[in-house]
């Protein structure tokens, strides 16, 4: 018995056996062996197809894991976590060793799901793609009595709006429309499900410039608020974790610019996460760094530059 503790290392290629049950039937077998490894319940079809199933950490219809199990030649299968990029090899009879022929086709399993998974998400990218094209079309230009934009007073430029939502552009550094970040009255964001993010940005302004500065900040109304007090284009790359990926994609085009990542200052929250993340998107591309400086109080929730810039306290 090849009993295992913990869960997998990120990436992990392991091999298992369902042996928390002492069934003989193969598909019963492999089920245990996903539910020790996984924390999944899940019903498997041995017919040799991948299927996908949802991780128990995960929200519900997430469907990152998947498996694939045989019966034709002798019992064996294969399962995974593709946003961990664990997998497992599994067969019912580790007495005897996998023939080349079966491990052939256990490694054809995972080239096959990762195929797979690669193609889902392109078409996931290109139909999200499709719709953010279709709400900026159809979208009037935005209004500056719009209560999100009251509240952070930040003009309306670059922007457009369905009802009561703003609509902000998420592009790549070619310029192509790939998602959209709907902001709603109460200041709650939404993405696009299933549509790009990480190295797409929006952009206050009309095209990247090909020299001078160039400020990268988080969201979208800390970018008004440097633009329209600087007088230059901005990026907002919408989160910390895409500073660095955006910083990154804009380096390779735009050798010459100047770029300052403009970070959030999050002091109250440990590691100061905005300012971690800032960091190092400006190490990786040789920029400078740049944060607003709060005013500290013991009830302050000033964390970026469009709340210090109509805060009475902050340092000026």
């Amino acid at each position: 018995m090849n009993l295992k503790a913990g869960a997998p290392a990120q990436g992990a290629n392991q091999y298992s056996q369902g042996h928390f049950t002492t069934t003989t039937d193969p598909v019963r077998a492999f089920a245990g062996a996903i539910a020790q490894n996984m924390g999944a319940t899940v019903d498997p079809i041995p017919d040799s197809k991948i299927y996908r199933f949802d991780c128990p950490d995960g929200k519900r219809g997430n469907r990152a894991c998947w498996y694939v199990l045989y019966l034709d030649i002798r019992p064996a299968g294969a399962y995974g976590n593709w946003r961990t990029g664990a997998t497992f090899t599994w067969r019912q009879d580790l007495r005897q060793q996998l023939d080349p022929a079966e491990q052939a086709r256990i490694q054809a399993s995972f080239r096959a799901a990762r195929a797979q998974r690669d193609q889902e998400r392109i078409d996931a990218h290109q139909k999200t793609a499709e719709r953010a094209s279709a709400l900026w079309r159809d979208g009037r230009r935005a209004t500056v009595d719009h209560p999100y934009l009251v509240s952070k007073r930040i003009p309306a430029l670059c922007l457009r709006q369905r009802g009561d939502v703003l609509l902000v552009s998420m592009r790549t550094v070619a310029g192509e429309l790939v998602n959209i970040q709907r902001i709603h009255p109460d200041g709650s964001k939404r993405f696009l499900k299933g549509g790009r993010i990480t190295g797409c940005f929006a952009l206050f302004g009309r095209e990247l410039p090909e020299a001078g500065e160039l400020y990268i900040a988080e969201g979208w109304a800390t970018a008004a608020t440097i633009a329209t007090t600087l007088r230059l284009p901005v990026v907002a790359a919408m989160n910390a974790g895409n500073l660095k990926s955006v910083a990154q994609v804009i380096r390779a085009v735009r050798p010459r610019l100047a770029l300052v990542v403009a970070a959030d200052n999050d002091h109250k929250t440990p590691g100061n996460p905005g300012m971690t993340a800032g960091a190092e998107a400006a190490r990786l591309v040789q920029g400078s760094l740049t944060w607003p400086s709060c005013c500290m109080a013991p009830d302050c929730t000033c964390t970026d530059f469009n709340d210090t810039a109509h805060c009475g306290r902050a340092p000026r």
